[in-house]
């Protein structure tokens, strides 16, 4: 049930929403993903991408991907835009540290998502030197749990390797596990917490599954109310009491005054397109890579990516034509604008899930 709105609230609210038109309006790219490959050494079961190793090397050429990070670095300024590298799995291309000491090169800082099956002190050092920053593993769960989901045996001992090599390096700014909540790990956030205290790192972020991909054909792996309350309030709790952990929730859609600011630092935003840019496997232009294929803006074969980026995306940067069916009586969606892109239904013209609502019915 909805809380009363106090009045410092509103106004928070209300400066955000200014700053997002502003936002919106300039455009100022400073995330780039690039989505590597979708090619992969595991099998997950609520992959968006549907990524696994039939998909190897279909990867874009080396040539083709730093030909548009030239592109960005002589339109931008390159030390401004973070570059968020994942794929599939990033470390299955040969080429990927090559790649990146280029990028590095010119002035982008990087970070880099990944399964951590892959990771020894050999792939810490490449990371070291090719002026990597951040890295994210993904750790879903406890042993059982976390193996179930990823479909493999071997994958939480490869995650938890891999947190700790990262960790024990103190090379990078940021080391942070990645969670997927469902069900069968709902219960285990407690334990999860403390497992991930005892690595030594410093910043957990949070997700839920939603349906897409392989996830769209399993709905047990999707939170109802009560689940993503239970965890809400679990990052809420962990956020108010002083630790060396920092619990964050993802940005998955607009969530009330009852949440935000209390599980992330700052109110709900997706920045899809607004500031945040991406090239795809394929060699498309998109903004992230969660988002399905209709988002497409372009492709590195027919423009270059500044003209995209200045001329296109509008469908992102203005999304009044997302209000429809229930959203458009909904007193939030001056805060909502239609939530997470990627959470929008192409066929249904409606978003997939909305969070605010789930908690008021």
């Amino acid at each position: 049930m909805r809380t009363k709105i106090k009045i410092k609230d509103k106004i928070q609210i209300w400066g955000w929403r200014q700053g997002l038109k502003i936002s919106a309006k300039i455009h100022d790219l400073n995330y780039f993903f690039w989505e590597t490959s979708l090619g992969c050494n595991l099998n997950c079961r609520h992959c968006g991408s549907e990524c696994g190793m039939d998909k190897k090397g279909e990867e874009l050429s080396a040539e083709k991907v730093l030909k548009v990070f030239k592109n960005i670095s002589e339109n931008y300024d390159a030390h401004k835009i973070m570059v968020a590298v994942t794929g599939g799995e990033p470390l299955l291309r040969t080429d990927l540290f090559d790649i990146m000491d280029e990028v590095s090169a010119m002035g982008f800082p990087w970070g880099m998502v990944t399964n951590g099956m892959l990771v020894d002190e050999a792939i810490v050092e490449k990371s070291i030197k090719a002026g990597m920053r951040t890295v994210s593993v993904s750790l879903d769960g406890l042993e059982a749990s976390h193996n179930y989901l990823r479909n493999n045996e071997k994958a939480f001992k490869g995650a938890i390797n891999a947190l700790k090599l990262f960790n024990d390096s103190e090379s990078f700014d940021c080391v942070e596990a990645i969670t997927c909540v469902y069900n069968k790990n709902l219960d285990e956030l407690e334990e999860i917490y403390e497992m991930l205290k005892g690595t030594g790192i410093k910043a957990w972020r949070v997700f839920n599954i939603f349906s897409k991909g392989r996830a769209a054909l399993d709905d047990s792996l999707l939170l109802d109310k009560k689940g993503l309350i239970k965890v809400l309030e679990f990052i809420k709790g962990k956020r108010e009491a002083p630790s060396s952990l920092e619990v964050s929730y993802a940005e998955e859609g607009y969530l009330g005054c009852d949440y935000e600011r209390k599980v992330r630092d700052t109110f709900f935003y997706c920045g899809a397109g607004i500031n945040v840019a991406g090239l795809l496997s394929d060699g498309s232009y998109s903004a992230c890579p969660s988002l399905s294929s209709e988002w497409k803006q372009g492709h590195v074969d027919e423009t270059a990516f500044s003209e995209v980026w200045e001329n296109k995306y509008k469908n992102m940067r203005d999304r009044s034509w997302m209000k429809t069916k229930e959203c458009i009586t909904c007193k939030e969606w001056k805060n909502c604008k239609g939530s997470s892109l990627h959470l929008w239904d192409w066929k249904d013209n409606n978003t997939t899930l909305c969070p605010y609502k789930l908690f008021n019915t």
